[in-house]
């Protein structure tokens, strides 16, 4: 994935926190050009990890 703002890839994004939800991890990260994203990340049955961008509105 890559940061909304600018293009920059978020996986060297610095990771603010990360909290557990019902339906799996919340992680905010902020990007080199400041922008604060936030991504849900989740196990499918083969416990393989997917995340995708939360929209804040």
């Amino acid at each position: 994935m890559r940061c909304a703002h600018c293009g920059w890839p978020n996986d060297e994004a610095k990771v603010l926190s990360t909290h557990h939800t019902s339906e799996g991890w919340v992680r905010y990260r902020r990007c080199m050009c400041g922008q604060v994203s936030i991504e849900l990340i989740t196990l499918d049955e083969q416990a393989e990890t997917h995340a995708q961008p939360v929209s804040a509105g």
